[in-house]
């Protein structure tokens, strides 16, 4: 994966007609700001990323119905989900 600076981005803004895939890094702060993904593989990336925020959505609900059994049952009260 190439890399960039945000600078080299600011300096140079046909970088991103040119980019595929790339990391966008602050060089001076030593992080990673993010990833940019060319527009072309949107159809190949919106499905995956809406599979992942379902099974994350999910996943916290479970969470949720799970710790409200346990207050249901600490204080006897049967929900009725199953």
């Amino acid at each position: 994966m190439i890399t960039y600076g945000v600078t080299d981005i600011q300096n140079k803004p046909s970088l991103i007609k040119a980019m595929d895939v790339a990391q966008i890094i602050d060089k001076r702060k030593h992080t990673t700001l993010g990833y940019f993904i060319s527009s072309k593989y949107d159809n190949l990336i919106k499905p995956i990323i809406e599979k992942i925020d379902r099974e994350e959505k999910l996943s916290k609900l479970k969470k949720l119905k799970q710790h409200q059994d346990l207050e249901f049952s600490e204080l006897g009260v049967d929900d009725g989900i199953k």
